[in-house]
């Protein structure tokens, strides 16, 4: 983004670009892609494929090769982001899941022009969004290379975050593949990396995670500890899905030790927590507690 944009800005240009303002012929190429990540880290993904797409033409007149490249990386994001809803819709519905070749091509037609200007830490990027389609469409070991490439490259760039999210993706894919020491091990490198990177809710996430893999390899007293302190950090950052992960993990926690409190407790607050989000609580969680609350009052 240019020196000479403020977050205010910024922020007001995106809001009179969602209502149609048209002023992208009016902003310089880096506004139009600082804009459009912006957009992307609000899920406001139509607007940010408009953005880049309005920003490689900017660039391809100038012929700004890294321009170039940054807008159709931004641009390949966004059609991952439409593929990996499509899949989920196909899972739930049971239907085939298809290879989307418009995803296939923005991923080489990005990548060709990373390589061209032989940018490490984009193609590293690159590398992280292949392994993310690959795991949703269940191709594990094209998922492990993308993510283990991207790796390198973030390790070789000094990319504190991008190495931290390449470290978390591959604790979830051995988690996928029950190798839980490896799981274990991932998942405490991207939380050491995170913290680094000052990222304390994926800090939290990844111990979250990294707990299932200390369940899983009867650890019981470290998992607990674990969802304690992720638990302690969504807390501190008033973050309401990191603490409901967190509650979810002990209520897992205290059903396999028996603890009927620690479940009980930990549900309830789960619930909570979604109903204070507005979100839907998910059937599983609501059964699970109406089960349990059954249980316990016939026993009275």
């Amino acid at each position: 983004m240019e020196e000479t944009l403020s977050p205010e800005a910024a922020a007001s240009l995106l809001q009179a670009i969602s209502e149609g303002g048209g002023i992208e012929e009016s902003v310089s190429t880096q506004t139009l892609l600082a804009l459009a990540e912006m957009a992307l880290d609000l899920n406001k993904m139509e607007i940010c494929e408009r953005l880049a797409l309005s920003g490689h033409a900017k660039a391809s007149f100038d012929d700004d090769k890294q321009a170039m490249a940054w807008a159709l990386f931004l641009i390949a994001r966004v059609k991952l982001s439409d593929t990996l809803l499509r899949i989920e819709e196909a899972r739930v519905e049971e239907q085939e899941i298809h290879i989307d070749a418009g995803l296939l091509g923005a991923f080489q037609e990005a990548r060709n022009s990373a390589e061209d200007l032989n940018d490490v830490r984009l193609i590293g990027n690159i590398d992280q969004l292949e392994g993310i389609h690959h795991r949703a469409i269940g191709d594990v070991v094209g998922a492990r290379d993308a993510f283990v490439r991207s790796l390198a490259s973030k390790e070789e760039t000094g990319d504190i975050l991008g190495t931290a999210n390449s470290l978390h993706s591959l604790g979830e894919i051995a988690m996928d593949q029950e190798e839980f020491v490896d799981a274990l091990a991932f998942f405490d490198r991207a939380a050491e990396t995170y913290e680094m990177a000052d990222e304390m809710l994926e800090c939290a996430h990844a111990m979250s995670l990294s707990s299932h893999a200390l369940i899983q390899t009867d650890r019981l007293e470290e998992a607990n500890e674990r969802l304690e302190n992720a638990l302690e950090i969504g807390r501190e950052n008033d973050d309401a899905s990191t603490q409901i992960v967190a509650h979810w993990g002990l209520a897992d926690l205290g059903h396999l030790t028996q603890d009927i409190a620690l479940e009980l407790e930990n549900l309830q607050a789960a619930v909570v927590l979604f109903i204070r989000l507005e979100r839907p609580v998910p059937d599983a969680l609501r059964t699970r507690l109406d089960e349990m609350i059954d249980s316990l009052e016939s026993q009275e």
